[in-house]
């Protein structure tokens, strides 16, 4: 059965209102996850990575300022099929260790032009982010069709 990870689909014309009243239904039903965005934790991400979060900003306030909202992780080391599109200024936060791996293909093509950042377990604790804007990767800007992450189980 597909998972659903990371980012939740949504249109750019409506993005707004469904990331405001769509998305926690639509993300809590698949995963990017097997998990919902609201503080449920995935069995793989307590078992092995609970210092790693990732956080999707496809939205902002008035101000103009990123909205982040935490998304729960896929199972370590499993393909997620993710086939969503994303505004060309979205932008993702990755918090702690882990490898994290995004495509434009489904899992079964997920290594075609597979974009992969990684955090050391010596660099980045649970508190240490970093924010990365979709437009700097050529490969997912607009649309992310595979997901997959990976863990030390060490790392804590």
């Amino acid at each position: 059965r597909a998972r659903r990870a990371f980012c939740p689909r949504h249109n750019a014309a409506s993005l707004s209102h469904f990331l405001v009243e769509g998305m926690f239904r639509k993300i809590g039903a698949a995963l990017l996850l097997a998990g919902s965005v609201s503080g449920t934790v995935l069995r793989g991400q307590t078992e092995t990575c609970p210092s790693s979060t990732v956080y999707c900003g496809m939205s902002k306030d008035a101000a103009g300022t990123v909205q982040f909202v935490e998304h729960a992780l896929p199972v370590p080391g499993e393909c997620s099929n993710v086939m969503s599109k994303f505004p060309e200024d979205g932008q993702f936060k990755l918090c702690g260790p882990g490898k994290w791996s995004m495509s434009p293909m489904s899992c079964d093509k997920h290594e075609y032009k597979a974009v992969t950042i990684e955090h050391s377990k010596s660099a980045f604790t649970k508190s240490d982010c970093k924010v990365y804007a979709l437009s700097d990767y050529y490969q997912i800007s607009g649309y992310i069709g595979s997901a997959i992450f990976t863990c030390d189980a060490r790392a804590r």
